[in-house]
């Protein structure tokens, strides 16, 4: 492989606009090709990034000089691309879900492993400063056994409208603390009991809430919500908190850490995620890819294995059967 990695995105809705313009100016990478159905998207990413743009990502993929690629399309467009992908022989980093459900995830798998290529998630709480400092503060030498873990993540239901039937709100936004839950508790999942609500209308779950159990004992609590007003400052807020029998630990995500404040309100604004700063996208996201490129030029381990990422989807399977039946579901993985 060259000393500058050569990406393709696919997708270039919300996220792979960011993935797009991140490689772009990354002085490892270069963009060469970026793959979407709409003209217009396709127009715009490409004036600004000057990379070639097709309508089908085969021909992206079948590009020489391509040696990777970020699939940013909803999560039930996921395997195709994907597989197709590591049929390709690509790197893939592929935003988060895995797939849309534990059936498909496998198959993703399946094919990244007999292609003998690199499948990254992006699982980007695992690049939070926050998140991996509650990591570090929930080894078992500082918190000894856990006991109870209770995650939080709330949106505006003009989130929930812009997704309609595209995603849910287990695989867009309840995938971040699943896969962090398991994470901090160094324990799996086994059983869920979810409950949900729908009144607005979005297509979607307006609210889940769900009690989980994890394979060591410990016990957990899950807040989902994307039926707050779209005043919601910042356009959501996520807490997640870990106790156990030495000490506890929590994270609040709800306070930035910068206002705007007008005659009509207060507003706030992204200090973590990707906040675009004298020109480049900076955060979180920033270094998902920067981690993302680096260690497939040098060949080291990404930080998550693609099988632990695997671990969170047939949890939301779960949570979604619980959800629809009212009655407690075990995870089979």
């Amino acid at each position: 492989m060259s000393a500058v990695l050569r990406v393709g995105v696919i997708g270039l809705g919300f996220f792979g606009a960011r993935h797009a313009a991140i490689h772009a100016t990354h002085p490892s990478a270069r963009l060469v090709g970026i793959c979407d159905r709409d003209p217009q998207a396709l127009r715009t990413v490409g004036s600004r990034t000057g990379a070639r743009c097709f309508s089908d990502f085969h021909e992206l993929l079948a590009l020489p000089d391509l040696d990777a690629v970020s699939i940013c399309l909803p999560d039930r467009q996921h395997e195709a691309a994907a597989v197709a992908a590591a049929r390709a022989g690509k790197a893939i980093l592929l935003e988060k879900p895995l797939a849309h459900d534990a059936a498909a995830a496998k198959r993703i798998v399946a094919a990244v492993e007999a292609a003998g290529v690199r499948l990254m998630v992006g699982h980007i709480l695992r690049f939070d400063p926050r998140y991996v400092q509650l990591f570090q503060a929930s080894g078992p030498e500082r918190l000894g056994t856990p006991i109870h873990l209770r995650a939080k993540r709330n949106s505006t239901r003009a989130t929930a409208q812009r997704l309609g039937a595209a995603s849910s709100i287990l695989f867009y936004m309840g995938v971040h603390d699943v896969d962090a839950m398991q994470w901090l508790a160094r324990s799996r999942i086994t059983r869920v009991y979810a409950q949900k609500c729908e009144m607005l209308g979005t297509g979607n779950e307006d609210v889940l809430y769900a009690v989980v159990n994890f394979e060591n004992g410990a016990i957990g609590s899950i807040d989902y919500s994307w039926a707050w007003p779209d005043g919601l400052m910042n356009g959501f807020r996520s807490a997640m908190e870990v106790v156990g029998t030495r000490s506890a630990a929590y994270v609040d995500t709800s306070d930035q850490g910068f206002y705007v404040v007008g005659q009509d309100g207060t507003s706030g604004g992204d200090t973590h995620l990707w906040p675009e700063i004298n020109g480049r996208i900076v955060g979180d996201l920033a270094d998902e890819l920067d981690h993302f490129i680096q260690a497939t030029l040098t060949g080291r381990p990404y930080l998550q294995h693609h099988q632990e990422a695997l671990d969170a989807i047939p949890v939301l399977d779960a949570l979604v059967a619980s959800a629809q039946s009212g009655q407690p579901v075990d995870v089979i993985r």
